[in-house]
């Protein structure tokens, strides 16, 4: 049974004379990565400041590791807690290696030297956040994210107990986002706990153990993702239209807002989707929910994107796993995508086991085909020598169009209208 971390009771907490935060009750134990969710105003950031001690609480009990927040010295606080706020400015030209060493200062007694200790401890947060190569150069003199990595880095290093972590990732790219939340949530696996305020929903679910979910200064729902994040209660505190699916990567919920994608026009084009390793699952999810005729593959069975099809009861091309497409499969997909009027191809991993979806929109009318790729090469995992890249680059010269994401899709796939015979 773990232990309790942090217990939190009817905590009131604001500015001048108004609470933001009202009768907030929450129970942290150990190894657990908590979520924090909710719009703009409904205290996330004022709660993160009380349990970090910047901002004091009026009424209500906080209690760290069985003892009142308030008894701990700050040298003793920091031994246990560690904060990583929204912004962190530092004036002067420190080298990252003192910056990050400076979250040992808690460890390291008055006119002492660090130790091998401290320096190994800083070495490895460096490391593992991609930092070490920028620690010899000035904090200053650093990007957003670059900086954001270095004070992800600084609490690593001071080794807390509980880690509190306010929009951590705000400013940091995509790969780097996976890879630190992916080292933090690690972090809670050692009987610690860890704390953040996430913006990107999606990302909370699928790595956070349960979320909180703050509306108008008080915890509206409290629970695993699944029970959190529900439509009813998103709807309610967001204000959307959302749609609850499952990534079928992680299992975990996964949202969006598909208001958008409805059109009034029942005329809908016939879609072909061709994708891979879960390239397709959130189009396959958007468009079935949206009205849109659809059909995928080839796909392999056990290939997330098929299960995601077949979980929307959606024609789909399947072959057993890493087998080839056989030539009675490529008739097959062949008359889906000449009767298609679109024929979406997105950025999956190409073998020459599923290279002839490639081939194959070589005979059809590069006009209908929408690929959503990254802007610049290389366009997809490409396990063909180069082969699968030429022929996309092919395609594209020939007509077809590329997008980056789902909003430049709906702008082509809804500019004509589709008549019945169309459908036919």
């Amino acid at each position: 049974m773990n232990n309790t971390i942090l217990d939190i009771n009817s905590l009131c907490a604001g500015y001048e004379q108004e609470d933001i935060l009202k009768e907030i009750s929450l129970k942290i134990d150990e190894q657990s990565f908590i979520g924090i969710i909710g719009p703009n105003g409904s205290g996330k950031s004022t709660f993160m400041q009380v349990i970090a001690r910047s901002l004091s609480f009026r009424n209500g009990e906080v209690v760290l590791l069985g003892n009142s927040l308030e008894s701990y010295s700050f040298r003793d606080f920091g031994k246990h807690v560690g904060y990583v706020p929204q912004e962190c400015e530092i004036k002067f030209r420190y080298p990252v290696y003192e910056v990050v060493m400076m979250g040992r200062n808690p460890h390291i007694d008055r006119f002492q030297s660090p130790s091998q200790e401290d320096h190994d401890a800083v070495r490895r947060a460096l490391l593992v956040t991609g930092t070490d190569s920028l620690a010899d150069r000035p904090v200053t003199e650093l990007s957003g994210g670059e900086r954001q990595r270095v004070m992800i880095a600084r609490v690593l290093a001071q080794d807390p107990i509980l880690l509190l972590l306010d929009e951590p990732f705000a400013h940091i790219d995509i790969h780097h986002q996976y890879e630190l939340i992916r080292i933090i949530r690690e972090t809670s696996r050692d009987k610690r706990a860890v704390i953040g305020i996430f913006h990107d929903i999606n990302l909370a679910a699928a790595y956070c153990d349960q979320i909180v979910l703050m509306y108008e200064g008080r915890v509206r729902a409290y629970g695993k993702p699944e029970e959190v994040l529900t439509t009813e209660l998103i709807h309610e505190v967001f204000k959307i239209q959302p749609v609850i699916d499952i990534n079928p990567a992680t299992g975990t919920p996964y949202m969006y807002v598909e208001e958008e994608w409805k059109k009034s026009d029942i005329h809908k084009p016939r879609i072909h989707l061709i994708s891979g390793g879960g390239t397709g699952s959130y189009l396959i999810s958007l468009l079935s929910r949206s009205g849109y005729p659809l059909s995928c593959g080839v796909l392999g069975e056990n290939d997330s994107d098929c299960l995601m099809a077949r979980k929307y009861d959606i024609p789909t091309l399947a072959e057993p796993p890493f087998s080839r497409i056989s030539l009675e499969m490529e008739e097959k997909l062949t008359k889906l995508i000449q009767k298609a009027d679109f024929v979406i191809v997105t950025s999956m991993p190409v073998g020459w086991g599923n290279y002839p979806n490639i081939r194959i929109l070589e005979q059809i009318d590069p006009k209908k085909i929408i690929c959503i790729l990254p802007s610049s090469g290389p366009y997809l995992p490409d396990f063909t020598g180069g082969v699968a890249t030429d022929t996309i680059k092919r395609l594209l010269s020939s007509g077809a169009q590329m997008v980056s994401g789902p909003g430049e899709l709906l702008k082509i796939i809804q500019s004509k209208d589709y008549s019945n015979d169309t459908m036919q």
